[in-house]
């Protein structure tokens, strides 16, 4: 039998620690660099092109370095600003304020390439590599400062290597968006006005690239070269200003710094932040592939933002031509959002609340009706961080009314309130934006002759206008109910309440067909195959309809069935959200397999995707899947590990945060759950599902020296709630299971670690030439 993980001696003699009162399940415990260090991307030959290079961020500033894919020999640093725009007033998102590209930096050797390599640190966040030619060899080192505006890139060539060249290039400053549509659909007054050319400056040993705006911002990108021997140290910057005096003088300064600094020091504080960012939380995956990509996307969601930064949109820093050079808000930015509450990481969620608060005048100028915007908000499909994109009602044919975008991405702003046991957030921003959210709808909502509440003509996402989109009837429904229970739970004493519950009671149900499950809308059903759920988020992720409910599991299935079954359209995100529809059904297999479908047939080698253009959201998306095979919170329940499938005996995970604020922590051995841990900083009552043997655990208190109290809702299913204490750790351990030394993580074999990079670029390239 082929032997699936080598154990990890470091913690070879850890006994389970809900069995010992002395110490807490801990993810400071994790050899994290060892850990990680088996999901580091990994080339032994250096890929071309966008989708196969090495990605590193700051959360602002990007990088992707891979070999030219244009002309050979050649090697490409891609230079990427995520809050780079044209910034221009009026006209369309996608043009007038698209995200603009940089520019980038080649390395040429001066002879034949004889082979290459690179190996990017997901615990360090560093690439390192090597080139070796027929004359000499060139190692490299680059980082995109943690803390600073910085992109580090050391070179040390030795022999007749040492006059490599190294060259800058500027990327015209137009809407990638452009660049693939040409002159169709392009609008003339855009065209009318080009940025100008940019204009390169030196002095001294720094060099500047200057891009003024028609809009009359202005980015610049400096780099300082140091020399010593054959060792080059070149510091990258880029600021984007309101004049050109500006840009240089902030960009200038924050290089100066940087030098003014211990260089080795400022390398040492960038690896100390990312050492401090993992140990959020641990997971663990039975299979190598999948534990490698789950861990890289955690690595991702660093380099794509920070808590300071702006919103992530469908490039992160990383530029490419594209024709999402914008905010997509009709999927993209939820599925972006959805993994970091589970993922404990709710810190890089705060940009987005923060854009909706404070740009809330703009979500009341989208509302296209001058007396509504008195109480309403919405948001149309896409926008740049200014969050301006009307509504456009005389568009419902064209199916460009999206009503509910915003609606649902405070579904995720309701997450992270609820996970984080934030009462005056949720209170104080969140219900009275949600309110106004609401009040659009009240505003179209119409009492047809069956004496319920109607919706007229909008938009699902992707498919079809409907009459009663269920799109909308799902965000709606959720959004009345969300409103009346914090208004309850709070005693705000609101006088929409009566209003809000009348409306719930007579609102027309979901639309459904006898054979085919939900609808699009009433009368409009879903006939061709549908890369988009907007149909069925009454089932996922809002859980108003879900497998608990046994009335429900013939339409659930139904309408899953019938949507995924009709190939043709389907695209990553598709099995995404089966795989999350699967996990809600408790069935784990089904859901890896969908998981399994994404990574061998959408994923690309560095674990971007694509769809004419770099879209973020669908591999993080898939880590919301993963997250939900080992833990589901929703209607006030906490269920642990209730998707694991059968094949895989172990798993494990520390500090994955549920509603309530609870982190919990689980660790399951040949097929069953031997221990449960759950942490709470408050005072609190607590619901959990385990599927443990209740009259086989015990219940005990970590940290307090009275036992827990608890009461048994459902023994067969193992559901007890409890009594949680502030700042009380409990454990649910299986008290038939061995006090034994076991560790909670094992590695896995060598020939099964870091994946990505080399690895999945070979395995693509013999898959195209298969299908050839």
């Amino acid at each position: 039998m082929k032997v699936l993980y080598l154990i990890f001696l470091f913690l070879q003699f850890l006994v389970f620690p809900c069995q010992s009162s002395e110490k807490l399940l801990t993810s400071k415990d994790v050899d994290w660099k060892t850990f990680l260090s088996q999901h580091d991307m990994m080339w032994d030959k250096i890929s071309a092109g966008y989708y196969s290079g090495a990605i590193l961020g700051n959360g602002l500033l990007g990088a992707n370095i891979y070999a030219e894919d244009t002309i050979t020999g050649f090697y490409r640093w891609d230079i990427g600003r995520s809050d780079v725009t044209e910034s221009r007033e009026g006209g369309q998102a996608l043009f007038h304020r698209a995200r603009l590209p940089i520019g980038h930096f080649t390395l040429k050797p001066v002879y034949r390439i004889v082979s290459d390599s690179m190996r990017l640190s997901l615990y360090d966040a560093i690439l390192q590599g090597r080139i070796e030619t027929e004359k000499g060899t060139i190692n490299f080192q680059t980082y995109v400062d943690a803390h600073q505006n910085i992109i580090a890139i050391e070179t040390e060539a030795t022999k007749e290597e040492q006059n490599y060249e190294w060259t800058w290039t500027s990327e015209v400053a137009i809407s990638p968006r452009f660049l693939l549509l040409q002159d169709k659909n392009v609008p003339e007054d855009y065209m009318a006005h080009p940025n100008p050319k940019p204009e390169l400056l030196k002095d001294g040993d720094y060099h500047f690239a200057i891009q003024e705006l028609y809009s009359g911002k202005v980015y610049i990108t400096a780099w300082h070269t140091q020399k010593t021997g054959g060792k080059y140290r070149t510091l990258v910057s880029v600021s984007f200003e309101d004049s050109k005096e500006k840009a240089l003088t902030t960009v200038r300064q924050t290089i100066d710094n940087y030098l003014k600094g211990d260089e080795v020091q400022w390398e040492e504080n960038h690896k100390a932040w990312w050492h401090h960012y993992y140990p959020a939380a641990f997971i663990t995956f039975a299979d190598a592939k999948i534990e490698s990509f789950y861990w890289i996307q955690q690595y991702k969601l660093a380099c794509l933002t920070r808590s300071d930064k702006q919103i992530i949109d469908l490039m992160g820093p990383w530029t490419n031509t594209t024709p999402w050079p914008a905010i997509w808000w009709n999927l993209n930015v939820q599925l972006t959002y959805s993994p970091l509450f589970v993922a404990n990481r709710m810190e890089l969620s705060e940009p987005l609340w923060r854009a909706l608060n404070e740009k809330q005048a703009s979500l009341v100028a989208n509302v296209p009706v001058k007396e509504w915007q008195n109480d309403a908000a919405a948001i149309g499909r896409s926008s740049s961080y200014d969050l301006v994109r009307p509504l456009q009602p005389e568009l419902a044919e064209t199916n460009q009314y999206e009503v509910g975008n915003l609606t649902w991405v405070m579904f995720y702003y309701w997450q992270y309130c609820t996970y984080k046991a934030d009462n005056k957030e949720l209170v104080n921003k969140f219900y009275p934006l949600l309110k106004r959210c609401i009040a659009y709808y009240s505003h179209i909502l119409y009492m047809g002759e069956d004496d319920k509440y109607h919706l007229p003509l909008t938009a699902s996402p992707e498919y079809k206008a409907a009459e009663d989109c269920n799109y909308d009837l799902s965000l709606l429904r959720w959004g009345l109910k969300t409103l009346s229970e914090i208004n309850e739970k709070y005693c705000l004493n609101d006088p929409m309440q009566m209003y809000w519950q009348e409306v719930l009671q007579n609102l027309t149900d979901y639309p459904v067909d006898s054979e085919q499950g939900y609808m699009i809308g009433r009368n409009v059903r879903l006939k061709s195959s549908h890369r988009h759920f907007s149909h069925l988020l009454m089932i996922y992720p809002l859980h108003l309809i879900h497998w608990e409910q046994e009335e429900n599991r013939e339409v659930i299935l139904q309408s899953f069935n019938h949507w995924i079954g009709m190939k043709g359209a389907l695209q990553g995100y598709s099995y995404t959200g089966s795989s999350s529809i699967y996990a809600m059904m408790g069935k784990g297999e089904q859901a890896i397999h969908a998981i399994n479908q994404l990574l061998n047939e959408y994923v690309q080698p560095n674990t971007l995707y694509k769809e004419s253009g770099p879209v973020i959201e669908t591999p993080l998306s898939a880590v919301t899947s993963l997250q939900e095979i080992y833990l589901q919170s929703w209607g006030g329940k906490i269920r642990v590990f209730p998707a694991v499938p059968d094949s895989w005996k172990d798993a494990s995970f520390i500090n994955l945060r549920a509603e309530g604020g609870f982190l919990i922590s689980g660790i399951r051995k040949n097929g069953v759950t031997v221990s449960v841990q759950i942490e709470t900083t408050a005072e609190a009552k607590c619901i959990v599902q385990t599927n443990m043997n209740l009259k086989k655990v015990e219940i005990s208190s970590l940290n307090k020296s009275e036992k827990p109290e608890y009461e048994i809702i459902n023994e067969e299913k193992g559901i007890i709630e409890i009594n949680m204490r502030k700042n009380e750790v409990v454990c649910l351990s299986n008290i038939s299971f061995p006090i034994i030394a076991h560790s909670y993580y094992m590695l896995h074999p060598e020939t099964e670690r870091n994946f990505f990079g080399g690895k999945r670029h070979k395995e693509l390239t013999e898959t195209r030439k298969k299908e050839e």
